[in-house]
Parts: C-alpha cells; sequence; structure tokens
C-alpha cells in the first residue's frame, strides 16, 4: 500500500475525530467522506474502525491491500506521533512517520490481519474492542448459519443479518457454526489428513480454533456490533464399547478446551441411547428385560429419584402430560446414560468457559435429533426435566423431527415427478413406524398438517423449560414447512442450516462455460465423489451414486428454490465431503485438497457466491417469521 494513502486515511480520521464523540453515527458518515480520495492501492473496512480504549490518540482500521495477486488483509495502527508505543501488535510493519495535514505528525503500523492471523484477532478482539466477541442466544431467535467456507460465506452470513434487523428490529445473527467433531476438529487432525476417507472428521478443512477466528475476522471486517451467537456444533460421542466411548469423551473434551470461546455447546451422546427400550424398536425389550435393565443402569437411590420425579404431573402451555412408572422405566433407560454424560460435559464446558477469558456465559444444547426415533413430547420433557433438576439446564433443545439433510420435507403422501419424495417412501427405512399411520387416520393423509401439530407440541414443552426448539437439518425446506415452523413456535426458535451455502458457491462454478477452470475444478469433485462412492466410501448410501447417474443427473445439484428434489440427491449430500480430498486428476499437476483452489475463487464468483448466500439466510428469516 501507499504510505501517502494510508496517512491520508489517518488524517481524514483525526479530522473527524478530533474533540468530538466518537459513535457508530461517526463510522456511517467516513465512507461518503472517503470517497473524494480516490484510494488505489487499499480499501478501508469502516465499520472495523475503533479507538484504542486506554490512548484516544491512537485508532485502528481494518484495509484490503490491492496487489496483483488479490487483496491482502491488514489492521493499520494510526496514533499521532506523541501516542505512547502499544506492545498489543508486537510485529507490526512500519508504513511511515508522516505529517499528511502538514501539522500533526502520525505514526501508521500494518499488522497482517487475514483470517489465519490468530493472535492478531483474538487481540483485536479481547483488548481493542471487545463488541466482537460472540455472546450466547438464550431465548433470541436466530437462524444457526454453517460455514464450510467461512471466509466467503461469513460475510454474506453478517450482511444478510443485517439486513433481517433493519427490516425487522430482530437480531437473528447466529454466524459461526459446523459440527465440532465431524466437519470441523483439531488442528493436528486437520494437518494429518491425506484426502483418502472423505468421511474423516475434518472434512472442510475447517479447524476449530479457525471457525471461531474467521467468524470474529469478520464481524470486524464488517463491523458487525449488534451480537452474534457462535456455536460448536454436535460434540459426538462414538463407540461400541466402554473403552471406545471414554477414548472419544476425552477427546471431544480436548475440543471443547479449543472451543472455549464459542457460546453455544451442541452436544451429542445419541450413541448411547438404548433403542431397545423404546416400543418403536422392531425388537423392543419386554416388560421383564426392560426392569432388568432399569435396575442395572442405576442404584437403588437413583432408582427412587427417578421414580419420584417423573411422578409428578408436567403442565405445558398447550397441553397436560403424566407418566405411568413402566414409561418413566422405559424413558430412564433409554435416555439415562446419555444424560448422565451430557451432565459430564456440561460441568467440563463450564470450567473451560470460566478460565477462557472470552466469556464465562454459554447456551447449552443437547441433541436429541439424532436418535433413530422421532421425538415425542413426552421424550423432550424427560430430557429437559432430568437435566435442569440436577442444576444443569438446557437453553435450547434439538427434537428429531422427521428432517433429512439438504431434502425438503414431504407433503404428499406418494411420490410424484410433481411432489418429489412422498411420505410412503421417505419412512421406509427409518424407525418411525407411527409416523404414516398417524398421517393416515389422524390428518386425512396430510403430512404437513401432522408435522405442525408435532412441532406446537414439542415448542410447547420447550417454553415450559424457558428454552428454545432448535431445528436441524435445515437446509432444503420448502417455504410452506418454514411458515408452519415459524408459526408452531411463535417466533422463538433456533433454526440450523449447513450444507446449504456451500451448495450454492458449487451452483455457481457449474453455471461457469465448460471451458472455465472453475467448472471444470467441479466436475473433477463430482468424480471425485463418484470414485469414492464405487469404493464404498460413505457406506450404505454409496450405492446411491450410480442410481443417480443412471436417472441422469449427472453433475446437477437441482433448483434449491424446491428444495433440489430434482437433483442428483447423492451428491446433494455428499459433494461438500470432498473438500478435504486431493485434486489428483487436476491436468497441471496441482494435487492440492479442493478446499485450498476454492479459496482462491475469482472475486466475481466470491461475489455471486455470497449474493445468493445472503438472499437466502434473508428468505429463510422471512418465511420463518411469516
Amino acid at each position: 500500500m501507499k504510505a501517502s494513502e494510508a496517512a491520508a486515511l489517518a488524517e481524514l480520521i483525526f479530522q473527524a475525530t478530533e474533540g468530538k464523540p466518537f459513535n457508530d453515527e461517526t463510522r456511517k458518515r467516513f465512507p461518503a467522506r472517503a470517497a473524494a480520495m480516490e484510494l488505489t492501492t487499499l480499501t478501508p473496512l469502516w465499520g472495523s474502525l475503533a479507538q484504542d480504549p486506554i490512548h484516544a490518540s491512537t485508532w485502528y482500521l481494518a484495509v484490503d491491500a490491492n496487489t496483483g495477486k488479490g487483496a491482502q488483509s491488514y489492521l493499520l495502527r494510526m496514533a499521532l506521533a506523541s501516542s505512547p508505543a502499544s506492545g498489543l501488535f508486537p510485529n507490526s510493519i512500519l508504513i511511515g512517520r508522516m505529517r499528511p495535514g502538514g501539522t500533526r505528525e502520525v505514526v501508521v503500523n500494518a499488522i497482517p490481519f487475514s483470517s489465519y492471523d490468530s493472535a492478531a484477532i483474538r487481540t483485536y478482539a479481547t483488548e481493542v474492542d471487545r463488541a466482537f466477541l460472540p455472546r450466547p442466544q438464550a431465548a433470541l431467535p436466530a437462524i444457526a448459519v454453517g460455514n464450510r467456507h467461512p471466509e466467503v460465506s461469513l460475510p454474506a452470513a453478517f450482511d444478510a443479518f443485517g439486513r433481517i434487523l433493519k427490516a425487522s428490529g430482530v437480531n437473528m445473527a447466529s454466524t459461526v457454526q459446523l459440527s465440532a467433531t465431524r466437519e470441523m476438529t483439531v488442528p493436528e487432525a486437520i494437518e494429518a489428513r491425506d484426502g483418502e476417507n472423505p468421511t474423516a472428521a475434518g472434512h472442510t478443512r475447517v479447524s476449530i480454533p479457525h471457525l471461531f477466528e474467521a467468524g470474529l475476522w469478520s464481524a470486524i471486517r464488517t463491523g458487525w456490533r449488534e451480537g452474534y451467537n457462535a456455536e460448536a456444533d454436535h460434540f459426538i460421542i462414538t463407540g461400541d464399547t466402554p473403552e471406545a466411548i471414554r477414548r472419544s469423551v476425552e477427546f471431544t473434551k480436548q475440543c471443547i478446551h479449543l472451543a472455549a470461546g464459542f457460546t453455544k455447546f451442541t452436544t451429542d451422546t445419541s450413541r448411547l441411547f438404548e433403542l431397545q427400550a423404546d416400543i418403536r424398536h422392531p425388537h423392543a425389550w419386554s416388560d421383564a428385560e426392560l426392569e432388568s435393565r432399569f435396575d442395572q443402569l442405576f442404584t437403588g437411590d437413583d432408582r427412587a429419584w427417578v421414580l419420584d420425579e417423573f411422578a409428578k404431573p408436567f403442565e405445558t402451555p398447550s397441553a397436560s402430560y403424566r407418566f405411568d412408572t413402566p414409561t418413566i422405566k422405559r424413558l430412564a433407560v433409554k435416555f439415562g446414560e446419555s444424560l448422565r454424560l451430557n451432565e459430564e460435559l456440561y460441568d467440563f464446558i463450564r470450567r473451560e468457559k470460566t478460565m477462557s477469558g472470552l466469556g464465562r456465559a454459554f447456551d447449552f444444547e443437547p441433541s436429541i435429533d439424532e436418535a433413530e426415533t422421532l421425538t415425542t413430547p413426552e421424550e423432550l420433557i424427560f430430557y429437559m426435566h432430568w437435566l435442569k433438576a440436577r442444576g444443569r439446564p438446557a437453553q435450547l433443545v434439538p427434537p428429531n423431527l422427521g428432517f433429512k439433510k439438504r431434502q425438503a420435507y414431504p407433503h404428499a403422501l406418494d411420490t410424484s415427478e410433481a411432489n418429489g419424495v412422498g411420505l410412503r417412501d421417505y419412512v421406509w427405512h427409518k424407525m418411525w413406524p407411527e409416523l404414516l399411520p398417524r398421517v393416515q387416520s389422524e390428518f386425512a393423509g396430510k403430512p404437513l398438517d401432522e408435522f405442525a401439530h408435532r412441532v406446537r407440541a414439542l415448542a410447547g414443552v420447550a417454553k415450559h423449560f424457558n428454552a428454545t426448539l432448535s431445528i436441524h437439518s435445515g437446509s432444503g425446506k420448502q417455504a410452506e414447512v418454514l411458515n408452519l415452523i415459524g408459526e408452531a413456535t411463535g417466533g422463538r426458535l433456533n433454526y440450523k442450516i449447513s450444507g446449504e451455502l456451500q451448495l450454492q458457491m458449487f451452483d455457481v462454478l457449474r453455471e461457469q462455460p465448460e471451458t472455465s477452470p472453475w467448472r471444470q475444478l467441479y466436475e473433477r469433485m463430482v468424480t471425485r465423489c463418484n470414485e469414492f462412492a464405487a469404493a464404498n466410501a460413505f457406506g450404505d448410501e454409496s450405492q446411491l451414486a450410480q442410481k443417480y447417474l443412471d436417472m441422469g443427473k449427472g453433475s446437477f445439484l437441482g433448483d434449491a428454490a424446491r428444495g433440489r428434489v430434482d437433483g442428483n440427491l447423492f451428491l446433494v449430500f455428499w459433494i461438500g465431503n470432498i473438500n478435504g480430498s486431493r485434486d489428483l486428476a487436476a491436468p497441471d499437476g496441482d494435487t492440492r485438497f479442493f478446499k485450498e483452489k476454492l479459496d482462491e475463487m475469482p472475486a466475481d464468483l466470491i461475489a455471486e457466491t455470497r449474493r445468493r448466500n445472503s438472499d437466502y439466510i434473508v428468505w429463510l428469516a422471512k418465511e420463518l417469521r411469516g
């Protein structure tokens, strides 16, 4: 960057703020004032402008330095020469010591400030302007936006939430969200990946610390001080043996330690659910078997506590619930081990947050949505009350609503070209035996009427516990489903999306001319995905790859406005996992990971992706709010 341009910016700031109060309105006037400067080597990001909290004659401003190889991000420190030196950014680069106005002498330094400059980002957010740190969501409604390409989608998310706030007066910002032990992982695991297992943790090639810092970086650059939630989603406990589960818990605690700056923690202990305690299981335990398991799992004191604690009626805004003894025992056996592990994880999160220096408060979201059964109001009551009664209340709770990732929810019983997948086909391989008969007998064969009734009951339970219903796998759902959810929850909801923003980026790549290197890169990702499927890398779903090829779907991901029901649904679900694999068929021999190449997309493709991402989030908010 030209030193003269940096000095001119400093002079503009000192002139506009000297002897005057500094606030958001002051910031908003700078773009117009700077327009006449005709800057060529740097682009100021005025929303980031902040005054040093100790030295009033020192200012910080994020800028992009325009180079032939694209913009490089810096944080400018502009200070009067008389201002004391600062130790906040010890490795700053001296741009110049100048007198741009002919009078005052200023010193301008530049600090590298890309999304990977971890120390600089955290220092700015904790020592200069803490308004950029995330905050718990609590009872606020939110759209939780998954960011598999954070440098692309996070700016779009903040833009969308600004539009939503301006239009509705409601801050729905929950902009930093990925599964902490599936999509993300620890940095060491990212480095160790060779790309040959597309389902291994970290397929996004985004580490837990990096997503948090990319969120801070984007908030700073866009000037988002209104508050947002940063979610470490789905800390998944895995394992088929006690020893495997123990190892998984220890690894999860490592991940929680790295995620201490996040403000929402979703735990997934569903692998510990004992599904045979549920009468919907095809081989459900008999009453005698259930009784024996209840005695094995709980001590005499615990058995007495459970039976007494859940014997009282529960009055929610929409219904009254009472559990008989057999039901209490079945729920205790199904969820007991999962709940006790959630207590342990809650306590660990609380300790890590306390020691982090990034704020102690957090939202706790124990996941039930990964259960193989649809969540009933009784199950939700049991889960929420257990945790509350034992001092670990959940602020959010995600039931299994019967959603499938990145797919529309059926609105008809039978599959057809016009309707897409019908409910009969949708449920055939799921442990949801009650759903189809219930829709037929109680709701005149209308799946969405039954769905709305069920969401309303679950939302009533959440409200009873002063909690928010959290909707997972929200990408790809049609407007009528969103409207029903918004109405059933009364607008108190947390709506999660993840893959759709990435799919929109792939749409942009696929729409390029066939000769475009970006269209060709996408097609190589598709080929790689199909090759993995041929090797059974995606388990039982691997066979779907050939099915959709035989249907002529090719690399088409479907019409986003229709929930992508007309596209290659195998790719809709799995193409994103190829991010963490290498481009072995690159014609130029460049076999880097696909993620590294996608990070180098040209500005026009990034801008179009961001436009679609922002519009989609705004559309979601509009439909959910009705």
